[in-house]
């Protein structure tokens, strides 16, 4: 079974995040886990601070246990979550940073894909404007889902992959595939350039690019759209306003996907 990994801090943006994830589980027949990350302060004296007992450390576990098991509580109960049924949902702290804290699950557990809540709507310029989606980022080699507060769920029915036509991209469309082929969604590969489409040479890049995709991935539903624009953000964000898109999936370092522009 697939498992989505959520990381919370119970604002409404990691909880909009959360009914994401479970609506994405059982579609694609997933579990979901939630983890939450408590920030210690640093045991060292300085003049004129208070520093923090160690034996208090024990309660902000104590307490992040409770609260996880109250808010796994709150889901349960949910009538627009737990209809017709709902995944198995498990949970875990972790006394370090958000990104230590998604490393560690990630190597120690089997995780397909994490779904993180960013602040706002947003456009393509602040992608990953937020601290903890960009340390996530840079780091980990599992998709990543950025869900803005206000987006409502959908079902996912066409993914515009933003593609540089890079032989590096040819893995990340095979996740995006993968993830997404129980909601049977076009997969638009976008292609941002200054210069008009070549589509007609058989020997031009994206003709030897589309014949790779079309060699190594078994999906049907893939598609070409070529968008002419000196400005590759501006270019995506286009595509974003006009292209009926329910997520927009690209490679930064990793496969990052985001929903809701």
């Amino acid at each position: 079974m697939k498992t989505i990994l959520v990381p919370i801090d119970y604002s409404p943006c990691a909880d909009n995040a959360v009914r994401y994830a479970i609506q994405i589980a059982k579609t694609i027949k997933a579990s979901v886990h939630l983890c939450h990350s408590l920030l210690i302060p640093e045991l060292i004296p300085m003049a004129g601070a208070v520093v923090w007992p160690v034996q208090d450390y024990s309660h902000l576990g104590e307490d992040a246990e409770r609260a996880l098991s109250a808010y796994v509580e709150k889901i349960s109960k949910d009538e627009e979550l737990n209809k017709p049924y709902l995944p198995t949902i498990t949970h875990s702290y972790n006394l370090s940073s958000v990104k230590e804290m998604v490393d560690q699950i990630v190597e120690t557990q089997q995780i397909d894909l994490i779904v993180m809540g960013t602040s706002g709507a947003g456009n393509v310029e602040r992608l990953l404007l937020g601290s903890n989606s960009r340390a996530v980022v840079e780091k980990t080699n599992v998709p990543l889902l950025l869900i803005p507060k206000e987006a409502a769920y959908t079902a996912i029915d066409k993914i515009a992959f933003a593609t540089d036509l890079s032989e590096s991209d040819l893995n990340s469309i095979q996740a995006v595939a993968r993830l997404f082929c129980l909601f049977n969604p076009e997969i638009l590969l976008t292609h941002v350039h200054e210069e008009p489409s070549d589509l007609y040479d058989p020997s031009t890049k994206a003709n030897q690019f589309l014949n790779r995709v079309t060699c190594n991935i078994n999906y049907a539903k893939i598609y070409y759209r070529h968008l002419i624009e000196t400005d590759i953000d501006k270019g995506l964000k286009w595509i974003i306003e006009h292209g009926q898109i329910d997520v927009l999936a690209m490679t930064i370092a990793i496969l990052v996907s985001y929903q809701g522009f």
